[in-house]
């Protein structure tokens, strides 16, 4: 290990040339602009220090230096995450992971649309519908959110936020290729008006999943963004996207179920208007339908009888939201929403009811108050009819109050829900006539209470700043499948098994003494307590107990930059394996090289993810060694 710090010690050095580079310093003033705008925790555009829980922001310039090839993948630099792979092309994210690879207790956007699979009961992160070189910045809330997002944000949320069209005018284009056939190609189209902006993004992306798996994956993707200004009060921002996979999917727990090609098509169509009545007032409309397909149809034991678990989900969402500041100290957001999910599968709810639909009703509002001109409250809360559960109500508040012009303390209290889905109060599972899962009815929504005290600190002098994070969560009802009775033997069903209590501290550090050299440092210690009723959740190791990352950033003379990108867990149990897996340390290294010519831009840069080859082994045992990759960029205005 001391050897590993020193590598990294000597490499910071080198990055940062601090003798030979010169760069332009921070004033203090400078430095104070630095902190982010938070967009999503309280849909109130917010300081950061204003906001009610602690939230990571990932901006672009971290996504270019990440090297980084999946979505997914930046969740590693947010304090608390895990990042699983259970194949080549099914991605595990969450925040203190509690076992699940579907992400089913985080709510995730993108520009405000809920990307949740009803037929799945949770987010397919290859399913998204926009690639990595579409972000323009993820923020990452750290903490229960339903106030302001409702069901799903029981552990937090992630809000996806893409470019603005005007902001990709001209022609880029853009290959990955390298190890394990890697093969990345992208295609950009902007242009418009004075008041018109479109573009159209084409891509493709293949790789051959892990060594000893059957998980390679081939995706094809179009989507398409317009932003237009209708007039002095009024815009209109339109997206639309497909996204068509194929890939191979194997299963290391059941050896009935062979070897097998699925496709998966994903679709989505959204439309928004945000009329401005003042600098201070604002209506938003958003409309959204989202589809998923999956055919999934194999040979079941080689027994001439073929398993068709192929789904289909459909969700349709219209909301309206009213912000406004009826007094110099107080600004309001509130609205309402429905939303219709429907799940089509014959496998899932049985063949005499293969489709079946769920509304929900919304209602919220969320208001910050500056009491003084040091102290902020936030308030909000949020009220939702389930058709097939019930009504929920979740609130939140916090108080903010400012030491300082540089110094803030927060305290927070919050409590969220996870209502059950379509396939876990519904189901009615078959293998040819026999019970596998069958529905046992009166699940109750997953519930948290949770409870954070946080401190931001700015120091101008050093050009650091500080968010420190230290918590308390307590959820009960987990739901997770039960056998029928004490032996464990078939049918299953879902039921309300688990608690968990998880307490901890993160902490995030943000160096940047100029406009070349930047450090990002964040570190997460939980412990989580687990009733585990079923050995098969093993809660309680779900999450590292220790984990950092590190990003350093340098932008050299001539068009060169440089990252390093160190990431360590310490031991755990992933996804519900009942071995524990040894601490693990990443090391990404990026070298880019930017040429200018005229209007146009061209960027060479070599990835080298896993430096270090240190074996990573997932729950099925894919081995992640050492894999490199060649990008060349090109973007004429």
């Amino acid at each position: 290990m001391h050897n590993r710090c020193g590598y990294f010690y000597g490499l910071i050095l080198w990055m940062a040339g601090l003798t030979s580079l010169p760069a332009t310093e921070l004033s203090e003033d400078d430095f104070l602009d630095e902190l982010p705008v938070v967009l999503s925790a309280t849909r109130l555009v917010q300081d950061k220090r204003d906001a009610p829980v602690a939230t990571t922001v990932i901006d672009r310039e971290m996504i270019d230096a990440s090297g980084f090839t999946e979505i997914v993948d930046l969740l590693r630099y947010v304090p608390g995450f895990v990042v699983n792979y259970d194949s080549g092309h099914v991605q595990a994210a969450s925040y203190h992971m509690l076992n699940n690879n579907l992400a089913r207790r985080m709510q995730v956007l993108v520009d405000g649309r809920s990307v949740y699979i009803p037929s799945l009961l949770g987010v397919q992160w290859t399913s998204l519908g926009i690639t990595i070189e579409d972000i323009e910045r993820i923020e990452v809330i750290r903490g229960p959110n339903a106030a302001s997002y409702g069901s799903n944000s029981l552990l937090g949320v992630i809000s996806i936020i893409t470019r603005h069209a005007s902001q990709d005018r001209g022609v880029m284009a853009k290959a990955n290729v390298g190890e394990n056939n890697l093969a990345e190609t992208y295609l950009r189209l902007g242009g418009g008006t004075e008041n018109l902006d479109v573009k159209v993004t084409a891509a493709y992306r293949q790789n051959d999943g892990f060594i000893k798996r059957y998980d390679s994956a081939q995706f094809r993707q179009i989507n398409a963004r317009a932003d237009y200004q209708a007039g002095f009060n009024d815009t209109l921002v339109f997206h639309a996207n497909v996204n068509d996979g194929e890939v191979q999917e194997d299963n290391t727990f059941d050896s009935a179920i062979p070897n097998h090609p699925s496709n998966v098509v994903s679709r989505s169509f959204q439309l928004g208007w945000t009329h401005s009545f003042s600098a201070s007032e604002d209506f938003k409309f958003q409309y959204y339908r989202q589809t998923h397909d999956k055919q999934n149809r194999y040979e079941y034991a080689g027994t001439g009888l073929y398993l068709d678990q192929s789904h289909r989900s459909e969700r349709d969402d219209i909301e309206f939201q009213h912000t406004l500041s009826p007094l110099t100290n107080l600004s309001i957001a509130w609205g309402a929403g429905i939303r219709n999910d429907k799940v089509i599968s014959d496998y899932y709810l049985g063949q005499q009811t293969p489709a079946d639909t769920n509304k929900t009703y919304r209602l919220f509002g969320n208001l910050a108050w500056n009491i003084t001109d040091s102290t902020l409250l936030n308030a909000g809360v949020m009220l939702e009819d389930y058709e097939i559960n019930s009504t929920e109500l979740s609130p939140m508040m916090s108080l903010n109050h400012h030491l300082t012009d540089t110094d803030t303390l927060r305290i927070s209290a919050s409590t969220a829900i996870r209502a059950p889905g379509i396939i876990e109060e519904l189901t009615d599972v078959k293998i040819f006539t026999v019970p596998i899962v069958f529905d046992a009815g009166n699940l109750d929504p997953e519930r948290t209470n949770a409870y954070e005290i946080g401190y931001i600190g700015r120091f101008p002098r050093y050009n650091t700043a500080l968010d420190l994070k230290m918590y308390r969560e307590y959820i009960r009802n987990l739901i997770t499948l039960a056998a029928a009775d004490a032996d464990g033997n078939l049918p299953y069903h879902f039921a309300n098994l688990d608690n968990v209590k998880t307490r901890g501290v993160e902490a995030t550090v943000s160096f940047n003494p100029n406009r070349k050299f930047r450090i990002e440092l964040s570190y997460s210690h939980a412990r989580i307590q687990a009733s585990d009723v079923r050995n098969t959740t093993q809660y309680a190791n779900s999450s590292p107990d220790n984990s950092f990352s590190l990003q350093v950033i340098q932008h050299f003379a001539r068009g060169y930059q440089g990252s390093l990108n160190v990431f360590y867990n310490s031991q755990m149990k992933q996804l519900a394996t009942e071995e524990m897996r040894s601490d693990n340390t990443r090391v990404n290294l990026r070298l880019a090289k930017t040429f200018k010519l005229a209007d146009s831009k061209a960027e060479v840069a070599v990835s080298v993810l896993n430096l270090l080859d240190e074996f990573e082994e997932t729950r099925l045992k894919n081995v992640a060694g050492r894999r490199s990759y060649l990008s060349l960029k090109l973007e004429f205005k």
